[in-house]
């Protein structure tokens, strides 16, 4: 019992000391980011070459060492993976030897309905929590605050959303003060009037949920002449939102809508600032490129796939993981 107590005070410390640090990220200069990518992708690099079967290989066959790969750009030398290479054999890219890490393995289907299992260990899903931070300093344009806020969640039980939340309230001990006041709605499980009197009873800041749920809610609430009490943001991620519906909600009822990039594979990779311009991405814990059909970076202007390498999990090493988006290279 004490060494769970005291295994939760000391996550809990390591949290709130590393949510201190990404309330300043965001008004940092690019280089800096870059400095801090490139000491984790070398980090990676070298534990990949170590104890991950799939890179030391992949490296041994190219004439490759950790040596080589000094910035994000060098990780083109691999070859690029995907889900279904992945799933062919998850072991391949799991430490191989003792020391196996602690965390969460989680469970989605993800965009292809094909049921997948991926292991998180606990440093990368602490960091992951933290990180939310660099998100809330920019919901606070709206929310007026970093802390004490409602947020209502609208996911379905049993989301990679809902694992990550439960693995966080069985490791962590928050102070209040720096918690968020949080509710969770399984969408559609509720007729819709039922659905849109609990969103109003909870009142919440934040509304947050799948895009093209939230879309379709305003939407139906509007055809059906019910008032969903308006929140002071919306936020959506896992699926996009169709435009009319962005439209309505952020032009029509004048509630800001904020996109958020996410996956399985490497939990937070970018999200939109107040000015709703685009998204920041969070290159300092995922290394993101556009690439052709051939895995070679695309040119700017360029459409591709989007390949991602999470820098910060050693528990599964994805490098050079095709995500299943495509978008075009600023």
């Amino acid at each position: 019992m004490i060494s769970g107590i005291a295994s939760r005070l000391a996550w809990s410390a390591y949290t709130l000391a590393h949510a201190a640090m990404e309330s300043r990220i965001p008004w940092e200069d690019p280089e800096s980011l870059l400095r801090r990518q490139n000491r984790r992708l070398r980090r990676i690099i070298r534990f990949a070459w170590e104890r991950v079967p799939f890179y030391r290989d992949a490296m041994k066959v190219r004439g490759l060492g950790p040596e080589d790969f000094r910035t994000a750009a060098d990780l083109e030398m691999l070859p690029v993976i995907d889900g279904h290479i992945y799933g062919s054999d998850p072991a391949k890219f799991q430490p191989a030897g003792p020391g196996r890490p602690t965390g969460l393995t989680l469970q989605s289907s993800g965009t292809s309905g094909r049921t997948k299992h991926l292991r998180h260990d606990s440093r990368s899903l602490f960091l992951a929590l933290a990180h939310g931070h660099r998100q809330r300093h920019v919901l606070a344009r709206f929310t007026g605050r970093v802390t004490g806020y409602r947020e209502l969640n609208l996911v379905r039980d049993g989301s990679v959303a809902s694992q990550i939340r439960s693995f966080y309230e069985q490791h962590l001990w928050t102070p209040r003060r720096a918690d968020l006041t949080r509710a969770f709605l399984t969408p559609g499980e509720l007729p819709l009037e039922a659905e849109i009197n609990r969103i109003n009873e909870f009142k919440p800041d934040v509304l947050m949920g799948y895009g093209s749920y939230l879309g379709a809610l305003f939407r139906a609430a509007r055809q059906r002449g019910m008032e969903i009490r308006p929140p002071k943001a919306v936020v959506y991620g896992a699926d996009s939102m169709p435009e009319p519906d962005r439209a309505l909600i952020e032009t029509d009822l004048g509630i800001p809508v904020i996109s958020t990039y996410q996956s399985t594979e490497a939990l937070r990779i970018g999200f939109q600032c107040e000015r709703r311009a685009g998204l920041h991405l969070s290159i300092d814990a995922v290394a993101v490129r556009i690439a052709d059909a051939q895995g070679r970076t695309a040119g700017p202007g360029a459409s591709g796939d989007v390949i991602i390498s999470n820098l910060t999990n050693y528990a599964t090493v994805l490098l050079n993981y095709r995500i299943g988006d495509v978008d075009v290279r600023g």
